[in-house]
């Protein structure tokens, strides 16, 4: 592992101690898992936005599929 110097404000070392503290974890430890987080959403936004960008391009024959499939949106209308 390598060590690394980074900035933060009060406020927020502040509620990382205190999440540190309470789940028994270092400071370090919480960043890390914060950090790892991070990518995995912007890696996994990555991938949604290019999938959809592909099925943009060439739109998929649902006529076969499940309702749940054709569905557009969640939303109770």
């Amino acid at each position: 592992m390598k060590n690394v110097q980074i900035s933060l404000d009060e406020d927020l070392i502040g509620i990382v101690d205190e999440l540190a503290a309470s789940a028994n974890l270092s400071r370090s430890a919480v960043v890390r898992d914060a950090l790892r987080k991070w990518v995995r959403e912007r890696e996994v936004k990555k991938f949604e936005d290019e999938w959809i960008a592909k099925l943009r391009e060439e739109p998929q024959d649902l006529s076969d599929a499940p309702a749940w499939a054709e569905a557009e949106s969640w939303s109770d209308e």
